[in-house]
């Protein structure tokens, strides 16, 4: 069952119910507002849009034309040079004031068990061209949410699409004592400012989440890093008492644990974010590739759009 909550003549809520599973999503910042499992929510927020609109962190929202980092603001295309906007020290993060996250969406169609939104975005913060997106949001009465997301555009453009959710399968506490496993023989070793400079094995590192580990066992919990998917792409994160499966069809995902996560105003229960509260599973190419001819990574471009798919799959452990 899908229903239309109209918040007010910006916003509404759209809340998908399959079984004992239900997602809610807002039409500000096409926003995961929750995802859960009978009175289990395992995404961090707040209990109305209203702080979404200034809340630090991106919280759920759908990132792009382009999420990550641009080092220095800047990229070359086609033998010219576009300045984006400085946001994030002297990089650009998450499109700056050009974001999908930062913008009023509309609802495009529903059926029982989706929804469908949509955007146009003007032309704005350096990145060139006008662009229409799409995310689908699907559910499952098996736990399975679905996103699929279609950006295109009038002019040439990088394109790397997220969503920017974060997770915590307990509910409440740190997520340090969550165990992660990532099919990801790579990762990206960044400098100071967290722009890439080195592809490295994970082999004998604190990277190594080939086989789960808890993630505040290694590097005091603390990653920021885009890991490279193999030849599977999935991810698994195990709580007390849930398990989350994320697959994809991208080649790599930026595992975020939150290390600057906070708070001006209560979040949902009246209760402050805090770092390590959530953990982020932003699945993309790899970021800067704009910039680094060796990374995989995608243009949208008149007549080209862009598509891909990624999904969440909630699952509660078994009990003996």
């Amino acid at each position: 069952m899908t229903e239309i909550r109209k918040i007010d003549d910006k916003v509404s809520e759209v809340v998908i119910t399959a079984g004992d599973y239900r997602a809610s999503i807002y039409t500000y910042g096409a926003i995961l507002h929750s995802f859960s499992h009978k009175d289990r929510d395992i995404v961090l927020g707040y209990d109305s849009y209203e702080p979404y609109l200034t809340a630090p962190g991106h919280l759920s929202e759908v990132v792009g034309p382009y999420a990550n980092r641009i080092a220095d603001a800047t990229f070359g295309m086609d033998g010219r040079k576009y300045v984006l906007e400085k946001n994030n020290g002297p990089n650009n993060l998450h499109s700056g004031s050009k974001n999908f996250g930062s913008k009023f969406w509309k609802i495009d169609e529903t059926t029982d068990n989706s929804v469908k939104l949509s955007l146009e975005s003007p032309e704005a913060g350096g990145f060139p061209g006008n662009h229409h997106a799409e995310i689908t949001y699907t559910l499952t009465d098996k736990g399975d949410l679905s996103l699929h997301y279609y950006v295109d555009s009038d002019k040439k453009c990088p394109v790397n699409v997220t969503n920017h959710a974060y997770f915590n399968l307990n509910g409440c506490g740190d997520i340090k004592n969550h165990k992660v496993m990532l099919t990801c023989p790579e990762y990206l070793a960044v400098n100071d400012v967290l722009i890439p400079v080195e592809r490295k094995s994970v082999e004998g590192t604190a990277f190594d989440f080939r086989t789960p580990a808890v993630v505040g066992s290694r590097n005091d919990g603390a990653y920021d890093h885009c890991f490279i998917f193999g030849d599977e792409k999935r991810v698994v994160v195990e709580g007390d008492d849930y398990i989350l499966e994320m697959t994809t069809d991208l080649p790599s995902v930026q595992f975020y644990t939150a290390s600057s996560l906070s708070s001006d105003v209560p979040a949902k229960g009246g209760k402050m974010l805090f770092p390590f509260q959530g953990l982020a599973l932003e699945t993309e190419f790899f970021p800067d590739f704009p910039n680094q001819k060796d990374f995989p990574g995608s243009y949208t471009e008149p007549g080209k759009p862009f598509e891909t798919t990624t999904t969440y799959s909630l699952r509660k452990k078994a009990t003996v």
